[in-house]
């Protein structure tokens, strides 16, 4: 039992900086897909809030998706259905404080 003990300790830390190190990763890949979806977001959110033919906001939420996901479907950018409801919320947020 004790040569596992010992070989947990030498293991932590380095997965613990592994875990580290994925963690930036991720969070660097998020900020770059959202900052790739940040201008049409808000364009798209402004234009679904403005068509009088798209009442509820779920109806509005629904139609913003779509357009964004084909948006980055056709510009090559692998967004996550997460990551485009973000923008959407991100978007409504900076139109509201606006």
């Amino acid at each position: 039992m004790r040569i596992f003990a010992k070989i947990k300790a030498w293991f932590s830390p380095l997965i613990a900086k592994f875990r580290e190190f994925l963690k930036a990763i991720f969070q660097g890949a998020t900020e770059i897909v959202l900052a790739s979806l940040k201008d049409i977001a808000i364009r798209v959110v402004q234009e679904v809030a403005a068509d009088p033919s798209i009442i509820t906001d779920e109806d509005k939420r629904k139609a913003a998706f779509k357009r964004i996901q084909q948006y980055a479907v056709t510009e090559g950018i692998e967004a996550k259905d997460s990551l485009i409801n973000l923008a959407i919320e991100l978007a409504v947020q900076y139109l509201k404080n606006k």
